[in-house]
């Protein structure tokens, strides 16, 4: 077991006293709490220009927000509510239904600039890669636990566990959505060392992965173009460069302490999906450098407090799924922030609990819920 671990209870481990849930806890969910409101009020300033370009009414995407804001509130009290042992149980359930949603989505699914990623179920459309993301962690969590005693075993774990989530990163990629595939593979990985599987065997892992994605890269014209706009974005800025040279002036615009909420020219069409990948763009426009600050604060809390659970889980189950859950928050943050901030190109990945989003913010509520309960029960 890696030294990640090194401190985890034993599975009988006495939990928190009633009524009394560590500090951890109650950071984190005030820390997630207060990030929705944040994301409610700048979806609300950041959506007006879309919604009324978009659909004729300014507060169309907006109400379709607080409804998603509203379900996941709910999903993330009830996922506090339920032991997380239980998710154990329904770990090989959970992947298989996410797997058919990814092949369904492949053959029946709405195609939005020119990726097959959502289900249309009527009222409301589905993204099966955001739930894929939840049930590979309580899948691999689960997995690794049964067998930790075989973890340097290639046959026994690395081998199997490459498979599936090659499997699953296949599915995505021929939506195609690369970004999505990598940070499922980057959380599987960094699962397994956190585990202890040996160094050499994730290499195994990697290093194809690596080449696959390169190969992804080279081989689709509109990704090439993002890769021309995030290496020249001054060179081509009405070109590719466009969203995040015009991401980069909204932010330098907020200075210190923002144009105030509402103003600025992020929301007004200057910025393509102000209100989903470059929502920081506009947030740190109109809230300043203090602002941007204070999320990232909260984001950090929340992250923080996640590894600090899988340090004092009540058992390896709950210890994998703290860091699992933790690592998917880190690296969906970091790809949303670099995107914005010219570090990386942009994939199109939301900034957790702030971007909308329905598919996204449900999920991660309910994976927060889950984080949240494991912090409940440890020491």
């Amino acid at each position: 077991m890696s030294a990640v671990f090194s401190s985890v209870s034993s599975p009988k481990a006495v939990v928190a006293k009633a009524g009394t849930p560590p500090m951890r806890y109650l950071a984190m969910l005030a820390s997630v709490l207060l990030l929705m409101l944040t994301g409610v009020v700048m979806v609300l300033s950041a959506s007006t220009w879309t919604a009324v370009t978009q659909k004729g009414d300014a507060f169309s995407l907006f109400s379709r927000h607080a409804l998603y804001v509203t379900i996941a509130v709910f999903a993330l009290l009830a996922s506090v509510g339920c032991d997380f042992r239980r998710w154990r149980r329904l770990a090989p359930y959970l992947l298989l239904a996410s797997a058919l949603s990814l092949v369904f989505v492949l053959l029946v699914g709405q195609t939005v600039n020119g990726s097959a990623r959502t289900l249309n179920l009527g009222v409301q459309s589905f993204q099966p890669s955001e739930l894929t993301k939840f049930a590979l962690v309580v899948a691999v969590a689960s997995f690794l636990d049964q067998r930790r005693y075989f973890l340097d075993r290639l046959d026994r774990v690395t081998v199997p566990m490459g498979a599936c989530v090659a499997v699953i990163c296949g599915l995505i990629l021929l939506q195609p959505d690369l970004g999505t595939a990598a940070m499922i593979g980057f959380i599987a990985v960094g699962m397994m060392w956190a585990a202890g599987v040996p160094l050499k065997h994730l290499f195994l892992l990697v290093a194809p992965g690596v080449v696959i994605g390169l190969l992804a890269v080279l081989a689709a014209p509109y990704r090439r173009g993002r890769i021309v706009g995030f290496l020249f974005s001054t060179e081509n800025v009405e070109g590719e460069g466009w969203q995040v040279t015009q991401g980069l002036v909204s932010l330098a615009n907020g200075g210190v302490r923002g144009t105030g909420l509402g103003a600025g020219q992020a929301q007004w069409g200057w910025v393509p999906e102000a209100h989903t990948d470059l929502v920081f763009a506009v947030l740190g426009e109109q809230l300043g450098f203090v602002g941007a600050m204070a999320v990232l604060v909260l984001l950090g809390t929340i992250i923080f407090t996640g590894f600090r659970t899988a340090q004092v889980a009540p058992d390896v189950f709950g210890a994998l799924l703290a860091a699992g859950i933790s690592l998917w928050f880190l690296i969906q943050v970091l790809v949303n922030l670099f995107g914005v901030l010219k570090l990386l190109p942009i994939t199109g990945v939301t900034l957790p609990f702030v971007s909308y989003g329905g598919t996204s913010l449900i999920i991660n509520s309910l994976a927060a819920g889950l984080l949240l309960n494991i912090a409940r029960q440890s020491r």
